[in-house]
């Protein structure tokens, strides 16, 4: 079995690269879940460099996932090494192309991993690799595509956010129980797979005019038909007023589950603060880039919403009363709720959050 410290560093300066506050939430995490975080990541990353890739044609995409859809099976990963180094030169940005590059270090640190923590790994990457294929299948390319019903977009979240989302409970508990063998309370696998999937709505929302040109409208059509509108038409920014009570309607889906945080935290023992940490920024970043979403022109490419660094730090630094107090990240996640509130529903709110 290989060094824990020798996992976090093969994937700490990748995982830097592709994931700006990611990396900051797992690399606070103790030993052996930074680790197994930054793997899983980093691997469930990878596919979606390969499906994300506009070059890479649909049947090796769908190979890719299968492929790690069984990682254990023997001669996978030397095809994903061999697929990997085929199509990181296709690769948009240089973290993914490194990232794409370097699989077959990170397969091999995979391969070296205990049979009881590669467990961990088999419904991480069958969740991931079932959303991704939903990606494949309901986008052909060309001119945006959407999906269907509400229901597709749910499923797409619960698949894509909500199996990391138990991935992430199954690793807190395994770390609260190494620490204390007498704790009775767990993370609950439930609200970690809903947070989840309100993290990947986040995402869904921010990037829908960088998806739209992938050929992706993932706003499902039952929705676009409410306001006679079409996929394509989604291109042309001034569109956004038609679709900002759409927007809304997810955002209040992604709070509603982000709302579990607050019972989640409270299974959390407050000696292991850095476990804390990393749920409490996530959440906390995830609400303000919401508010962001909300105010921003979604289907204009130079208006991408996101949390300025500054904001990032400053949560950080308010982090310390948080770590021992319920109430106090309590309080900090409804002052941001309402002011999300108040954003969706028009009115005017002024004051900022800790």
């Amino acid at each position: 079995m290989p060094k824990r410290d020798v996992i976090a560093g093969e994937t700490k300066s990748i995982l830097k690269k592709v994931s700006r506050t990611l990396y900051l939430s797992v690399n606070i995490l103790p030993e052996p879940a930074r680790s197994l975080m930054g793997l899983g990541y980093m691997l469930c990353r990878a596919m979606d460099t390969v499906v994300d890739t506009p070059g890479v044609p649909a049947p090796e995409k769908l190979e890719f996932l299968n492929l790690m859809r069984g990682l254990d099976t023997p001669g996978n990963a030397a095809r994903l090494e061999e697929l990997s180094g085929k199509l990181a030169p296709l690769a948009g940005f240089p973290g993914e192309k490194e990232l794409l590059f370097k699989l077959g270090k990170l397969l091999a640190l995979y391969e070296r991993l205990p049979a009881h923590d590669k467990e961990l790994f088999t419904p991480l990457f069958g969740g991931v690799a079932a959303g991704m294929e939903m990606d494949i299948k309901c986008f052909p390319g060309g001119q945006p595509a959407a999906l269907q019903e509400a229901e597709d977009l749910e499923r797409y979240c619960s698949l894509v956010g909500g199996a990391p989302g138990v991935f992430w409970a199954r690793l807190y508990r395994e770390t609260i129980r190494r620490a204390s063998h007498s704790a009775v309370a767990f993370p609950s696998e439930k609200e970690a797979e809903a947070i989840g999937a309100a993290l990947q709505m986040t995402n869904v929302l921010k990037d829908i005019a960088a998806d739209l040109r992938l050929g992706r409208c993932y706003l499902p059509q039952s929705d676009l038909n409410a306001n006679n509108l079409r996929p394509g038409e989604l291109l042309d920014p001034a569109a956004m007023p038609r679709i900002r009570e759409t927007v809304g309607k997810w955002i209040a889906w992604a709070m509603d589950r982000l709302d579990l945080s607050e019972s989640f935290l409270l299974k959390v023992p407050k000696t292991e603060l850095t476990l804390r940490a990393a749920v409490i920024w996530p959440v906390y970043w995830a609400m303000e880039t919401l508010e962001a979403v909300a105010h921003s022109n979604l289907l204009d490419p130079a208006d991408r919403p996101k949390i300025k660094r500054s904001r990032i730090y400053a949560t950080i630094a308010s982090t310390p009363p948080l770590l021992l107090s319920n109430t106090a990240f309590a309080r900090g996640y409804r002052f941001r709720r309402e002011m999300l509130i108040v954003s969706i529903t028009g009115g005017n709110f002024e004051g900022r959050a800790i």
